[in-house]
């Protein structure tokens, strides 16, 4: 028997009514994944956090983090000619 005979016969077999309603399922599901995917990647970083959850920052990243908040609050509170001096080694970097 030659190929195209048998793509023949095998085509005959398929109820095609069962391939347009699974084509039409398929295309449906599609749709609701891509409308939904912002949702669903969060769900999955979510679950993902949960089995493994990320590792606590150590004193010495959390004190890198603080150091900048701290320095803002004392330029803050310094004087204008202080500030001016503060500004001024600034620039010779």
């Amino acid at each position: 028997m030659s190929s195209t005979a048998i793509l023949y016969q095998a085509a005959a077999a398929v109820p095609y009514t069962q391939v347009f309603s699974m084509t039409v399922y398929l295309a449906l599901l599609a749709g609701v994944v891509l409308f939904f995917r912002p949702l669903l990647v969060g769900i999955g970083r979510a679950l993902y956090l949960t089995v493994r959850p990320r590792p606590g920052k150590t004193p010495a990243a959390r004190r890198a983090l603080d150091e900048p908040q701290a320095f803002g609050h004392t330029l803050a509170n310094l004087d204008t000619v202080d500030l001016a001096d503060v500004r001024a080694m600034g620039l010779r970097d």
